[in-house]
């Protein structure tokens, strides 16, 4: 039996006809008809169609015309040209393309100390010194998974504590210029243009590919510039990969560090065991700096930790408690931020904030005793909340993580977790979510998963977590939203023939998952056979496709579009549910193209209820 796949190009599809990597078998169901969602009988094939539409949105944006008596780069913008969409497209031209960002690969760890030389460079070029950059109060945060929510948790307890806040986080998810924040809300369009074009024609303009920063680094330059120009009270830096060798470790003196939890992700630049992850995220450690770390890091990567910080001369390291050990108070244990990970990444911002107050001496610097079974290693004594520590926690705002939107019948649940742990922690949150999203208790309720994941992440394990989660349909998805995308999720890193592969790969990965063990002379006499349950997978090319699909015009509020989806009969079932539940996960690009389209006016600003603020303010006036 062979199955059907359309290839893609960016100028006009292919079908190929190739075999199969799995044999058919009765388990994995299929849209043959609609009526196939739900029968018993065995459908002995799957479907890999998929519309056969180029991927729009990874042409190249055309440039402006160019002033001929300007000595310019090629593709890059005008000097009068100093719009915010043409700020965005000089900003993606410092991406590698996908042939030169494998080159860089496989070069990497043969230049990587070269990184933070060039940052040093680039930084005095922008106009700005490092003694400058010493001068800001800055918290930096390196961790595998949890450093953003730490990050947006510290900001918002700082932000109601008074304080004008600074928030340097990757990646965005609709706008670029959600990377650099200022009080808790990103920079607004014409600052960011202003701030942009100043350093990008001091570090940038005139100058050849080799002699330019790279995406991420020219991001951390200017929010670096910005933060001092701004003159925040305190820069909040969440690193990008890493922490040795990354851009943003030409930090100096920062106030306090915090490593949060460590786990096998980006293994091909940092290693393959928690050893050497915990030796590139310790790498944050400065002399003099105390250090905050998760408390249930792996043996291997504390002991890696407690040495690393006697070599950087660390002034301490301490483990945080947990959430429940503080004195909360009147107040209630709430979060704005769901999941039980949270709980962790909120203490972590708790022990943080503390110490950065007592640097300006509003606060007192957190208590250590020493851990019996850790050298060089202190556990933190927990302390009692103020109502701005913990109103700053309930307030706390992360889009994309643990995301509910309701649009009537349809619900997205978005979380853009890609690790293993991160993926066990979604799958926990979407059985809870799923479960108080539902209005009536007698609605039918439809769930489909749109899931991509992108680098070399092991999708095995990671789509292993969701064969029992009572998912109604899976679509494999590249992170392309299609026609009209945002210029600001341009991604030059990769191609469609690239993204597509993946998603085969995925949905192949997905079916083979779910082969049912055949009954045999042996394995019937140990323990009856299970009835075989499966899920089907499709493949869907870009967001908006398949978000028009699912919902077929049912969500008033989805960005303006068609279902040109013709291959895919929409099941029955999906199309009489009173409910249709759609969560996105395995990539934070993923989640941004989905934003795009169902907030297509922009990601909303969470409104604060006066009443609520009244009541912790009548809390903390209470004896």
């Amino acid at each position: 039996m062979k199955a059907i796949i359309f290839r893609y190009s960016l100028t006009r599809p292919r079908l190929t006809v190739i075999e199969p990597r799995l044999r058919p078998t009765s388990c994995c169901r299929t849209f043959k008809s609609v009526s196939s969602v739900h029968s018993k009988s065995p459908v002995r094939h799957w479907s890999i169609l998929s519309s056969a539409k180029p991927l729009t949105s990874v042409k190249p944006h055309p440039s402006p015309e160019l002033d001929k008596t300007s000595t310019l780069t090629e593709g890059e913008p005008a000097m009068e040209n100093v719009s915010y969409e043409s700020a965005i497209q000089a900003l993606n031209s410092l991406q590698s393309n996908a042939a030169t960002l494998q080159k860089i690969r496989r070069e990497r760890a043969s230049h990587v100390h070269l990184n933070l030389p060039q940052m040093r460079l680039y930084l005095e070029r922008s106009g700005m010194s490092l003694e400058q950059l010493d001068s800001l109060k800055i918290i930096h945060v390196s961790g595998t998974k949890g450093k953003g929510s730490t990050c947006a948790f510290t900001e918002s307890i700082l932000r109601h504590h008074g304080l004008r806040t600074g928030f340097y986080s990757s990646p965005h998810l609709v706008s670029a210029t959600e990377r650099v924040r200022i009080d808790g809300q990103p920079i607004d369009k014409e600052k960011f243009t202003e701030y942009f074009w100043d350093v990008y024609n001091k570090v940038c303009r005139g100058r050849e590919a080799e002699d330019r920063p790279a995406y991420f680094q020219f991001l951390t330059l200017l929010a670096f510039n910005i933060f001092y120009r701004e003159n925040v009270d305190v820069a909040i830096i969440e690193v990008g990969i890493g922490g040795e060798y990354d851009s943003t470790n030409i930090i100096r003196k920062p106030v306090v560090t915090g490593i949060t939890a460590l786990g096998l992700d980006h293994t091909n630049i940092l290693g393959n065991t928690l050893s050497e992850i915990a030796w590139h995220k310790a790498g944050i450690m400065k002399p003099g700096v105390p250090t905050y770390i998760d408390p249930d890091l792996h043996e291997s990567a504390n002991e890696v930790i407690s040495q690393r910080s006697v070599e950087l001369s660390a002034s301490s390291v301490a483990k945080v408690p947990s959430l429940e050990d503080y004195d909360w108070g009147r107040y209630p244990v709430l979060l704005g931020l769901q999941g039980k990970v949270q709980r962790k990444n909120a203490s972590m911002a708790l022990a943080l904030s503390k110490h950065f107050l007592s640097s300006l001496g509003r606060d007192h610097t957190p208590e250590l005793t020493q851990d019996p079974g850790e050298p060089n290693i202190f556990l933190m004594e927990a302390f009692k909340l103020t109502a701005r520590d913990a109103l700053g926690l309930r307030l706390a705002d992360w889009p994309g993580r643990s995301h509910v939107i309701d649009h009537g019948r349809i619900v997205y649940l978005m979380d853009g977790a890609h690790t293993l742990e991160s993926i066990k922690e979604c799958r926990n949150w979407f059985t809870t979510a799923s479960k108080l999203a539902v209005k009536k208790p007698e609605d039918k309720i439809f769930k489909v998963m749109v899931f991509n994941i992108t680098g070399d992440r092991d999708s095995k394990s990671i789509l292993q977590q969701f064969l029992n989660s009572d998912l109604d349909l899976v679509i494999f998805c590249t992170n392309v939203s299609g026609a009209n995308g945002p210029i600001d999720q341009q991604n030059f890193t990769t191609t469609d023939y690239i993204q597509l592969t993946k998603c085969e790969s995925n949905l192949h990965t997905w079916t083979k998952l779910q082969t049912c063990v055949t009954s045999t002379a042996s394995n019937l006499l140990e323990k009856p056979i299970k009835p075989c349950v499966s899920i089907p997978g499709i493949i869907i090319p870009t967001i908006n496709e398949a978000l028009h699909w699912i919902t077929q015009g049912t969500d008033p509020k989805l960005k303006a579009g068609t279902n040109r989806i013709t291959e895919h009969p929409v099941p029955k079932e999906l199309l009489n549910a009173d409910q249709v539940q759609i969560l996105f996960t395995g990539s934070l690009h993923l989640v941004g193209g989905a934003l795009a389209s169902i907030e297509p006016d922009g990601l909303p600003v969470k409104k604060v209820d006066p009443q609520l603020l009244a009541m912790y303010r009548r809390l903390s006036e209470s004896k």
